[in-house]
């Protein structure tokens, strides 16, 4: 008989360890059964995020609460409703969910007293199903409402993205072009540089690690950035902020190069174009669409099945894979989204 694998903590990580299946321990027990308004999912894959780490550190971050030695490790999946006694949901729907990294588990229906609505009914579910995690799913929104609605793009705005090789960046790169936008990638390292340029379009590529960041964005932009789109924070954002145009536009959406550093970095030194620029810097939370997902998911598969929208993940396989997914996303290992495929 099938039973429910998962991976529970077995102990915090360290300040500098990487993430890895030693943190965990591998359980099995019975496939649980839903109660009254409740319904169970048979996961098929698992997303990533770099929120991710922060559950395993075992003190309180500046957003995520800690997770308890012995717990199944939190993250986002997708899966397909085997039993249900909920009646918004029934046998055959797709979702995608907090399932947690697990082969089974079991939601409730009823978001109604949730801060955070991150339960999804998938209306048109496309195959691979992992696209629902990534281009169709959270990365795809997130670029999707951080570009178009935070920064508001016009055709012939110059856009830069931080992180470009990147799960959102990658999306945010495309959808920029499809709106008529010059688009500048920054990325570490030669091949992730020709990803970006070969395979995204980008215009014009920056290796942040050849220590030539500030000339380049000098010369690609030299009437300054309409809009920066940032995925780490750090040195990179500052020196998007001392290129701004007039009117620019710096959108934050991660500081994966310093958000978990135990001493807090200096803030930014050029914050003063805010103002010599009349320029706006804006923060956004994904999940404050949730009511507007299942339409940016439609224009989404649109430009998706039409070609203008390259997917970019790349799949990991195995429940066991999870831990080696997620620290890529830290080790600048490969491009693209990060997924796993249970593959059972």
């Amino acid at each position: 008989m099938e039973r429910n694998r998962q991976l529970r903590l077995a102990r915090h990580i360290k300040e500098h360890e990487a993430v890895s299946l030693d943190l965990f321990n591998i359980t099995e027990e019975d496939i649980p059964t839903p109660g009254e308004g409740q319904f169970l999912v048979k996961t098929e894959a698992l997303g990533t995020s770099p929120a991710q780490r922060a559950y395993l550190m075992g003190r309180d971050s500046r957003f995520h609460p800690p997770l308890a030695i012995g717990e199944i490790m939190r993250g986002r999946g997708v899966g397909q409703v085997i039993s249900s006694c909920h009646p918004d949901f029934t046998e055959g729907d797709m979702v995608a969910c907090s399932t947690g990294w697990q082969y089974y588990s079991i939601q409730d229906g009823d978001q109604s007293k949730s801060p955070v609505k991150t339960l999804q009914k998938i209306h048109q579910p496309q195959t691979p199903h992992y696209l629902h995690l990534g281009t169709l799913g959270a990365s795809g929104f997130a670029a999707y409402f951080g570009l178009l609605d935070v920064g508001r793009p016009v055709a012939g705005d110059v856009v830069v993205v931080s992180a470009c090789a990147g799960g959102v960046g990658s999306l945010v790169a495309q959808i920029a072009r499809l709106k008529g936008c010059r688009v500048i990638g920054i990325a570490g390292g030669p091949e992730k540089c020709a990803w970006i340029k070969d395979v995204i379009g980008v215009d014009e590529a920056i290796d942040y690690k050849a220590g030539d960041l500030a000339d380049k964005l000098a010369q690609y932009c030299p009437d300054g950035i309409n809009i920066y789109f940032d995925n780490v924070g750090g040195e990179i954002l500052d020196l998007a902020l001392k290129n701004m145009a007039l009117k620019g536009r710096a959108i934050i959406c991660g500081l994966i190069s310093t958000e978990y550093e135990a001493v807090a970095p200096p803030g930014p030194r050029h914050y003063y174009n805010l103002i010599y620029k009349r320029a706006r810097m804006e923060g956004f939370f994904v999940w404050d669409y949730f009511a507007e997902f299942e339409a940016a998911e439609s224009d989404l598969m649109g430009w998706y099945k039409y070609g203008d929208l390259i997917s970019t993940e790349k799949v990991y396989h195995g429940l066991e894979s999870a831990p080696e997914a997620l620290q890529s996303l830290f080790a600048g290992i490969a491009a693209g989204i990060k997924v796993i495929d249970l593959d059972r």
